[in-house]
């Protein structure tokens, strides 16, 4: 029997932007801008898609705060892999 670590990620989107991008925000946290609109969950499916592709490499999904800004993700990885990807992809502010 095998197990997957998982873990949550908080992070606060901002749909609709020029371009895809990640940073730490110091005393807010990780802000991810997506470019789709906010319209009929494509931007989580984006945020998510985006995540999942470019920056953690494995299988990130809405946890809560699915029509928010502020969300919660489950990414099917331990929490310090998460946290050394996201650091090493995040664009200095």
């Amino acid at each position: 029997m095998s197990s997957t670590a998982s873990s949550v990620l908080r992070v606060r989107a901002k749909p609709g932007a020029r371009r895809d991008a990640l940073r730490w925000e110091e005393g807010r946290g990780w802000r991810v801008d997506v470019k789709a609109p906010p319209v009929d969950g494509k931007a989580n499916d984006h945020l998510c898609a985006w995540l999942a592709k470019e920056v953690l490499g494995v299988p990130v999904r809405v946890r809560s705060g699915a029509s928010g800004r502020d969300k919660l993700l489950e990414v099917d990885a331990p929490a310090d892999l998460v946290e050394a990807r996201m650091r090493a992809a995040a664009e200095a502010p």
